[in-house]
């Protein structure tokens, strides 16, 4: 009887997804403090150092711009087979300041770029900025290993499976932890203390009940939209999810830099990284004069 209901959820879910549409999930991110910080400032005498690096700026508004860092806002538009993840960044109203001059602050964090997704083709363009070079970096889509458990839940309307896959650590990571563990055998200062890189369980949970292979973020591979997903940083959960039937949408493909293909990027990254790290480590702001 299991089997027999199954079943028809599957006929169900095919006839109605089987026509042309499309969807929009909405998703808000929190910080997973259940993880570790990957790095963090080093030694007590080095803390002053960080502090000579923000002298000028508020410090409330640095704590605050962290604080949004880690708390945005998402949307997921996708068809069939195609699929475009990006950041909705919306509009602060200026904040009086001294002399009616308003300062804002706000930090960069890397990885918000545009992502699209193809699973027809097998394709993905992301765009990444290093230190104000744009980039598109276009790529086969990664084939993960996802374990797809017993456990489920509801989100919203929908019933969920929890799945997990470790993520493995990138050669530009492990490289640059020897990097810095050389630099330490040698005696030189850093201003961040980077601990050694580990592979990093990331769990999702999807539901059936949208059968399409995407998520937050890029990650894709299962039978049904990801609704929420943790990494070791963020946790990304749905907000809101709207389908539409019997109508298609286009889906863009992100075109905000030149395009590259992942081993080029990798190795730009990688040179950008070392010279980050022979100037001591950076801490990046934007100040904005409204």
């Amino acid at each position: 009887m299991k089997n027999i209901s199954k079943f028809c959820f599957l006929l169900f879910s095919a006839t109605l997804f089987g026509q042309d549409f499309y969807g929009k999930v909405e998703y808000q991110t929190i910080q997973n403090k259940s993880k570790k910080e990957a790095v963090s400032i080093s030694k007590e005498s080095e803390k002053d150092a960080a502090e000579d690096a923000i002298v000028g700026i508020d410090k409330e508004a640095f704590e605050e711009a962290m604080k949004k860092a880690f708390q945005k806002n998402y949307l997921l538009t996708f068809n069939k087979n195609e699929a475009l993840f990006e950041e909705v960044v919306a509009l602060e109203k200026p904040k009086p300041g001294q002399g009616g001059v308003s300062f804002s602050v706000s930090v960069i964090m890397s990885g918000d770029g545009d992502k699209y997704m193809n699973t027809k083709d097998k394709i993905s363009y992301t765009e990444e900025d290093i230190f104000g070079d744009e980039f598109v970096i276009k790529d086969s889509l990664p084939k993960i290993a996802w374990e797809i458990t017993n456990e489920t839940k509801i989100i919203g309307d929908y019933n969920c499976i929890k799945a997990t896959y470790v993520e493995p650590i990138s050669k530009n990571d492990l490289e640059a932890y020897e990097r810095y563990q050389e630099k330490t055998k040698n005696g030189k200062s850093s201003l961040f203390e980077m601990k050694k890189p580990e592979p990093q369980t990331i769990t999702a949970w999807y539901t059936s009940e949208i059968p399409v292979s995407f998520g937050p973020n890029g990650v894709w591979g299962l039978p049904g939209l990801i609704l929420q997903l943790e990494n070791e940083n963020y946790i990304y959960f749905c907000t809101k999810v709207s389908i539409k039937n019997n109508e298609t949408v286009k889906i863009k493909i992100p075109n905000s830099g030149k395009v590259i293909s992942k081993k080029e990027y990798e190795k730009y990254e990688k040179k950008m990284q070392k010279q980050m790290e022979d100037n001591g480590g950076t801490i990046m702001f934007r100040e904005t004069k409204n």
